[in-house]
């Protein structure tokens, strides 16, 4: 079983502590630690390397940049404290040989995320 691993940036305590106990619930999932600092956080990303990083709303949608810098590939989710919106970023690097290989990266991003309340955002 592959154990994706997440880090948690939040300035909030009760959020990140909560988010951490609700995630640690599933096994497949490994809390490396919360940070609520963005300069630490990006020192951490730097240095565990993790599947996913979860930032709330509040740390301005411009730090997913340094993130996806710190460590390409990095998933990014932001969440809403507010109105319980999510937003998924990610990074992909890629050579382009052929056509085909331009027309899988545009494909591959299924634009599926949903809010809690089930509305899609297509």
């Amino acid at each position: 079983m592959n154990v994706t691993r997440i880090l948690i940036i939040s300035g909030h305590l009760l959020f990140s502590s909560g988010l951490e106990s609700l995630l640690d619930q599933e096994t497949n999932l490994e809390i490396m630690g919360q940070e609520k600092d963005m300069k630490r956080a990006i020192d951490q990303i730097k240095e565990l390397q993790p599947d996913v990083v979860i930032l709330d709303s509040d740390n301005s949608v411009t730090q997913v940049t340094p993130i996806l810098h710190a460590s390409p590939g990095v998933k990014v989710i932001t969440l809403s404290l507010q109105n319980n919106d999510l937003y998924v970023y990610q990074a992909k690097q890629r050579v382009a040989m052929e056509t085909e290989d331009l027309i899988e990266a545009i494909k591959d991003d299924p634009h599926d995320i949903k809010t809690l309340g089930g509305k899609g955002h297509n």
